[in-house]
This record gives C-alpha cells, sequence and structure tokens, in this order.
C-alpha cells in the first residue's frame, strides 16, 4: 500500500512497512511519536517538491466570496 502526503512545499509518497498497524485507528498516533516509530510503519519512496507557488495553489478550490 502506498500512501500520499502533501505539504506546503510538495508531496511526498510513502511504502506501508507494516498495514496490520493501520488497522489500530485509536492508537496509530503513537506509531508516529518519534521518526525511529515512523520509520518502522513507512518508508519514503518519492518526495516532489512544488517548483513555485503557483503550482502549490493550482490544485486548491477556494469558495466564492
Amino acid at each position: 500500500m502506498l500512501v500520499l502526503f502533501e505539504t506546503s512545499v510538495g508531496y511526498a509518497i510513502f511504502k506501508v512497512l507494516n498495514e496490520k498497524k493501520l488497522q489500530e485507528v485509536d492508537s496509530l498516533w503513537k506509531e508516529f511519536e518519534t521518526p525511529e516509530k515512523a520509520n518502522k510503519i513507512v518508508k519514503l519512496k518519492h518526495f516532489e517538491k512544488f517548483q513555485d507557488t503557483a503550482e502549490a495553489l493550482a490544485g486548491l478550490i477556494f469558495p466564492p466570496m
């Protein structure tokens, strides 16, 4: 399983190493308390940095005012 995580600077694709841990949703946050713990659950496969602010905002949809 792959997980997409988008930030203000770009997006990351992670491979899930332990899918069983994802089923324990009530305590999932505990698996990401430290970088060492997170590395046991997911592995970074790719990071794509946005070229500029326009690209970062291109996917946003703003409601009419």
